[in-house]
């Protein structure tokens, strides 16, 4: 019996050390990252991020060909006090569609409506914008012009070409 365990176990011990081996010479995993959102703006530790969404979630049209809709979002990790909070949630839920455009063909086009969405994180605000555009077209861009914040213009590009 001892005479079996002597002998299996520098067996053992060489695959051990070559698997050991082997491991130290595979490179490392690359991550790769995943992309959240349509798209992201990064800016002063705050996220602008923009999504396709149904208009028929917050309109009740049945034309899904004339009416476009975007998920609108700012995650936001910094807090001021509370009047500036209030002021911001103001801007969020009443001003700031008014801030946005839909470029078509060189034509802006302002949002139709705008549908707050309420949650539980008091950093992120969040809204569906809806706009109405001209039969078989498709917006080439997104303007937001920030009339509130620091974000001042942010010109986001829809259009693969555009980028």
């Amino acid at each position: 019996m001892r005479i079996e365990i002597r002998c299996g176990l520098p067996y053992l011990s060489a695959v051990l050390v070559l698997l050991y081996v082997q491991a130290c010479q595979q490179p490392a995993a690359k991550t790769i990252p995943a992309i959240r959102h349509l798209a992201e703006v990064h800016k002063n530790g705050s996220t602008l991020y923009v999504d396709r969404a149904d208009s028929r979630q917050v309109m009740k049209a049945d034309s899904s060909e004339v009416f476009i809709a975007y998920k609108i979002g700012f995650e936001d990790s910094v807090q001021g006090d509370k009047k500036y909070e209030q002021e911001r949630n103001v801007y969020y839920d009443f001003r700031m569609a008014g801030d946005w455009k839909a470029v078509v063909d060189s034509d802006s086009i302002a949002p139709v409506f705008f549908q707050p969405v309420t949650g539980l994180n008091k950093t992120n605000k969040e809204g569906i914008l809806v706009f109405e555009l001209p039969a078989g077209k498709r917006p080439d861009a997104l303007v937001y012009n920030d009339s509130f914040g620091g974000w001042q213009q942010q010109i986001i590009a829809l259009n693969p070409h555009l980028k």
